[in-house]
């Protein structure tokens, strides 16, 4: 009897010291930090830092209202994802407004994906509160990476059943040469992705986007991955070929044309043409060689044909979104925040466009890019839609986009592709 209530007290007290360790941990809550507070950026000896003052330096009076409003709702959601960056690096995944509670669940690649946009902004806005806290992410993110014996080719230490390995190493890249002023050390790293990339492309052109090359089984668990990971890992590498040029990245990338584009023509799918319309345009900008324009321009107009484009009384809120793609035909589905993904291919085609000269379509995307940040617009928290918040907690929404006109919930990824979209857009009227 004496031993069962030794054993039940000592059960007490290690329970009641996992109890209070977790408060601790738990209780360094972003809301409500004092204005400069660094979320993320611990320094040496594990004291927080302090924010830089800075505000973005660009001037963005000079843009069209429409410009002007999406510079700000840019700002806004850059500044939300700087909030929601906790003191580990990484960032909190998403919110339950209205349960005022947590999102459940993470992933890597999310994590990458907010890391990239963040660096987007950063360097768009000039802000140097984003730039430290993007900086402070990737370096968090890179943490869980690892290299070869001779130390160069890099990839995540987890295997790709549980994070895809080949678009860790593509969203990784992207961030790292978004970032302002990237070290050396930095692109260094960057530069043992891009190896990981390199390794994975196969005979065909294609990137293998499981740990067994040539294993038709292995990609056979995940039949969809075809349609996001080669796409982030091209464009990660289109992108550091700006930065660290190199032959053999162009050379990827038109091995990699030759499989892609007959693959979607003949395997159609709306979540394949944003990343890949990223990747082959910054090939066709740094080539000039048509092909790469020809598939973006390709992918492009076919996305302009599932776009809501004609108001409806019954659902007024749908014009600008894009309608749903299912067994190889469209179907008339709720327009949901993934529609900013679209935004951005079609941001990544007018680049092409106006390089092309092609002033027809040009001006299609960019209508169809406009009207879809309209409605991405109308899906962001801002002052006027959270004043039935309490004023403590509405810190946590200001400025994040949530799901649907139907669903509140906030998630890193949504706030991810509007922003990047955005600050796409904001460049090519800027044109840069």
């Amino acid at each position: 009897m004496r031993r069962r209530l030794a054993y039940l007290l000592a059960s007490v007290v290690l329970t009641l010291g996992a109890l209070i360790t977790l408060s601790l941990t738990r209780g360094q809550d972003q809301v409500g930090l004092p204005p400069g507070a660094l979320p993320g950026a611990a320094q040496k000896g594990g004291a927080v830092g302090r924010m830089p003052e800075s505000r973005p330096a660009r001037d963005v009076s000079k843009l069209t209202p429409l410009g002007q409003q999406m510079a700000l709702s840019a700002q806004r959601g850059a500044d939300w994802l700087m909030r929601a960056n906790r003191p580990d690096g990484r960032f909190e995944y998403g919110f339950l407004p209205a349960l005022k509670s947590r999102m459940e669940g993470d992933h890597y690649l999310r994590q990458a994906g907010a890391a990239f946009a963040l660096a987007r902004a950063a360097r768009y806005f000039g802000d140097e509160r984003h730039t430290a806290v993007a900086r402070q992410a990737v370096l968090t993110l890179l943490a869980d990476t690892t290299t070869d014996e001779k130390k160069t080719v890099r990839y995540t230490t987890l295997p790709s059943m549980v994070v895809n390995r080949l678009a860790a190493a593509g969203l990784l890249v992207l961030a790292i040469n978004e970032l302002p002023e990237a070290t050396n050390e930095l692109l260094e790293q960057s530069e043992q992705l891009c190896n990981y990339i390199r390794q994975q492309q196969q005979a065909d052109g294609s990137l293998c986007y499981t740990d067994a090359p040539g294993d038709p089984k292995a990609s056979a668990d995940d039949p969809d991955g075809i349609n996001y990971y080669p796409g982030e890992a091209l464009a990660g590498l289109m992108r550091s070929q700006q930065v660290r040029p190199a032959p053999w990245k162009t050379d990827l990338a038109r091995k990699a044309l030759a499989f892609y584009r007959p693959w979607w023509q003949k395997n159609k799918n709306m979540a394949f043409v944003p990343w890949q319309s990223a990747a082959f345009a910054e090939a066709y900008l740094l080539t000039g060689e048509k092909p790469f324009a020809d598939f973006v321009a390709e992918m492009n107009d076919w996305i302009c044909t599932l776009q809501y484009t004609m108001l409806d009384p019954r659902h007024p809120l749908w014009i600008g979104g894009f309608m749903g793609w299912m067994d190889g035909k469209a179907i008339s589905s709720p327009p949901q925040i993934g529609s900013a993904a679209y935004a951005e291919g079609l941001a990544e085609a007018c680049r092409a466009m106006k390089k092309a000269g092609d002033r027809e379509r040009l001006h299609k995307y960019g209508e169809a890019l406009e009207r879809c940040l309209q409605f991405t617009a109308t899906l962001q928290y801002s002052e006027a839609n959270t004043q039935h918040f309490a004023d403590w907690y509405r810190p946590r929404l200001l400025g994040g986009f949530h799901a649907s006109d139907q669903d509140g919930n906030l998630r890193i990824d949504y706030t991810q592709h509007a922003i990047c979209a955005q600050v796409r857009y904001l460049a090519v009227v800027s044109g840069e």
